[in-house]
């Protein structure tokens, strides 16, 4: 019986621990994350995969802004038509590249709560090794899930737009991260 109100108390206790679980004003958050998206059109495919780390300082207890790494996996598939025969020809080709996000999130912090919504901004630079790349800006929104005081697993939808000219429509992209207050 003595045991069933120690694990009852220790469950309590844990509870409690997770409902004080947030950012405040100073603290450093390092995140690891992942993304996926996919674009598809007429004659070409592209399967985009990211991981990214990014570490930024809360300046407010709602404010972060914040700086990352990003290693791009990229596989795009061309399909075409050979002249004469009509029959198709896929063609794909994979690369891996090196680039930054930029970043300011503004939280919406609830006393006590365990999840924290927030929507932001970014500025995303796929390829340093492109010149002419100017990179993607765009908005975000998600939420970060504390299972401790200071560990949350993020999830975030992006919408971003291309700044070349050259590049129509945009980018929705799924991201998924694991966050660390320091």
């Amino acid at each position: 019986m003595m045991c069933k109100y120690g694990v009852l108390v220790l469950c309590v206790a844990g509870w409690m621990n997770l409902s004080l679980a947030q950012q405040e004003q100073g603290d450093l958050e390092l995140q690891l994350q992942g993304s996926f998206s996919s674009t598809v059109g007429a004659d070409v495919t592209s399967s985009i995969g990211t991981i990214a780390g990014k570490f930024g300082p809360f300046v407010t207890s709602n404010i972060q802004v914040g700086i990352g790494p990003t290693l791009t996996i990229t596989t795009a598939t061309t399909t075409s038509v050979v002249p004469g025969t009509g029959t198709t020809v896929a063609k794909s080709k994979t690369t891996a590249t090196f680039g930054s996000t930029v970043f300011a999130v503004y939280s919406f912090l609830f006393q006590d709560a365990r999840t924290v919504p927030y929507i932001g901004a970014s500025y995303y630079k796929r390829d340093f090794s492109n010149g002419d790349d100017r990179g993607w800006v765009g908005g975000n929104a998600g939420a970060k899930f504390f299972f401790t005081k200071k560990t949350a697993v993020d999830f975030s939808a992006n919408y971003l737009t291309s700044l070349n000219t050259d590049t129509k429509g945009g980018l929705l992209l799924f991201a998924f991260g694991l966050s660390f207050l320091l």
